[in-house]
C-alpha cells in the first residue's frame, strides 16, 4: 500500500503517469520501512537521471517522500479513523492479478529471501511476481549498502518486536 501511495505521489511531482513510476517501500511497515532510492526509475531511466521539475532537487524529494512515506498511513488515520479503502483497493488489485494471471509484480508481507542478506525467518514487504499460483517468484531488489544497513535495521525492528510478543 506504501509503495502504491508514493508511485502515485511521486508520479504527480514529476509530471508522470503512475504505471511509468517503478520504486519499491520494502521492509517492516511502518516507522522501519523505507524507499530503495537507488532502484528507482522512470519509465526506465533511472531516477538520478530523470528530469526534476524546477523548484526541486532529487535530495530534497528524496527528503520529503521518504519522511511523507513513513507517515502517510498514519495521517490517513487520522483524518478518517481507519485506512480501509487504500486496503481495499490493493486486495482487489491483487486479486485481479491472480484471477487474471497477470504476473505483476507487488510488495507483499514475504520471508525474506537470503539474497537479502537478513534472517530468512523474517516477514516483510518485499516484491514479488503475483500470478495465478500466487506468489510466483521472489525477487531481490538491488540496494547500497546505506539501504542494507536500513534493511538490517528493519529486520532487528521486526525481531524485537515479534520476540516482545511472544516471551
Amino acid at each position: 500500500m506504501d509503495t502504491a501511495r508514493l508511485r502515485y505521489q511521486l508520479g504527480k511531482r514529476l509530471n508522470v503517469a503512475l504505471r511509468d513510476v517503478h520504486i519499491y517501500v520494502i521492509g517492516e511497515h511502518g516507522d522501519s520501512e523505507f524507499i530503495v532510492w537507488s532502484s528507482a526509475f522512470i519509465g526506465g531511466i533511472a531516477l538520478t537521471e530523470f528530469f526534476i521539475p524546477q523548484g526541486a532537487t532529487l535530495e530534497q524529494i528524496q527528503q520529503e517522500y521518504s519522511e511523507l512515506t513513513r507517515k502517510r498511513g498514519y495521517n490517513i488515520l487520522e483524518r478518517k479513523g481507519n485506512t480501509s479503502y487504500g486496503i481495499s483497493t490493493v486486495v482487489s488489485q491483487l486479486v485481479d492479478t491472480i484471477l487474471r494471471d497477470e504476473k505483476q509484480i507487488f510488495p507483499v508481507s514475504v520471508r525474506a529471501d537470503s539474497k537479502y542478506g537478513v534472517n530468512s525467518d523474517i516477514v516483510f514487504g518485499l516484491p514479488c511476481i503475483i500470478s495465478s499460483i500466487g506468489i510466483e517468484r521472489h525477487l531481490v531488489l538491488p540496494r547500497n549498502a546505506h539501504e542494507q544497513r536500513l534493511l538490517e535495521e528493519s529486520a532487528t525492528k521486526r525481531n524485537e518486536a515479534y520476540n516482545s510478543l511472544h516471551n
